[in-house]
């Protein structure tokens, strides 16, 4: 798994794993942080459904 970063610390494998699971977990996501929203593109790509649009569209 590659090495991510939240906030300017290094996230371990289990705090990767706990982001994808509660995106998995969520029924609704009204809002994401950034920084996250960045880990899961790069991560999960077949999660990016899940996330709600950009802020900027």
């Amino acid at each position: 798994m590659p090495i991510e970063f939240l906030h300017g610390r290094v996230l371990d494998p289990e705090e990767l794993d706990e982001i994808r699971q509660q995106i998995e977990d969520f029924d609704s996501i009204e809002a994401i942080d950034p920084e996250v929203r960045a880990i899961v593109e790069r991560n999960w790509p077949h999660l990016v459904a899940k996330l709600p649009p950009h802020e900027d569209q």
